[in-house]
């Protein structure tokens, strides 16, 4: 599956969630599966958008 197009707000949550994951991996945490789990799960809504305005 192709990566969908992101909006620019999509982006920025993705921005935030990467700032929120460098935070934490900062202070020693460097297992950070919650953070990958946030990132899909803004690409996942993205491709559902895209698939539903087609």
């Amino acid at each position: 599956m192709a990566e969908p197009k992101l909006t620019f707000w999509e982006k920025a949550r993705i921005v935030a969630i990467e700032a929120h994951g460098i935070k934490r991996a900062a202070g020693g945490i460097t297992e950070q599966p919650d953070i990958d789990k946030r990132i899909k799960r803004v690409k996942d809504q993205a491709a559902k958008r895209a698939k539903k305005t087609k």
